[in-house]
């Protein structure tokens, strides 16, 4: 049994998809580009996420990045808690694994007070050890603050899972040394996520049966 899981928030616990594909076709509209299709944004969606915009077409040389991320989550912020849903089988799959004395942890690029208080809203901040996610007091990027982490709290890597949803969670987890599992109910398509050669579940319950072989 494996002893310890990362979780991703968005996309991996939460249901945020079609919120994020709304806010993100506002921003195109009011900027006067072309809004993408689900399945381009599926196919195309990446960190950081600057990449992405210019693939839908944002020219960063005439507009300022920090003005579309500030819109971004001022219009995800202002819907979240009424267009957005934990996943199905959320709250029962953590419920299950904490019986089984696995750790749980929480590991986001979210600022960690409002990581904290989405998951009380949503009902499940106390199924989780631990929380990672940024201190707006210090500099530091997802990799670093999930390397301090794990160094800091002696998580062992080699029996511990990153639950994901899309290519960036599966390269944040190589380069931390756990195991890369993926959603396919998240932000990236199948079809990217089967280029990965990783295990990828289709309901969230399965990550019960995957902890278990390890």
């Amino acid at each position: 049994m494996i002893k310890n899981i990362f979780f991703d928030f968005n996309g991996t616990l939460l249901d945020d998809l079609k919120l994020c594909a709304d806010v993100e076709a506002e921003i195109s509209r009011e900027y006067g580009l072309p809004v993408v299709d689900i399945n381009f944004y599926l196919d195309n969606f990446c960190f950081p996420v600057k990449d992405y915009y210019e693939k839908c077409g944002f020219d960063f040389t005439k507009i300022d990045y920090k003005d579309i991320s500030k819109r971004f989550f001022e219009g995800y912020l202002a819907k979240e808690e009424t267009e957005t849903h934990l996943h199905k089988g959320v709250k029962e799959t953590l419920k299950k694994l904490k019986e089984k004395n696995v750790k749980l942890y929480c590991y986001s690029a979210s600022e960690r007070t409002i990581l904290e208080k989405q998951l009380k809203f949503f009902g499940i901040l106390d199924y989780f050890d631990g929380i990672i996610a940024s201190d707006n007091r210090a500099a530091k990027g997802k990799l670093e603050y999930g390397k301090e982490y794990i160094l800091n709290h002696n998580i062992d890597t080699k029996n511990t899972i990153m639950l994901g949803d899309t290519a960036h969670d599966f390269e944040v987890a190589k380069a931390l040394g756990l195991t890369p599992v993926l959603v396919n109910f998240g932000h990236n398509s199948e079809k990217v996520l089967k280029s990965l050669n990783v295990p990828i579940i289709a309901k969230f319950s399965d990550i019960l049966d995957i902890a278990e072989k390890y």
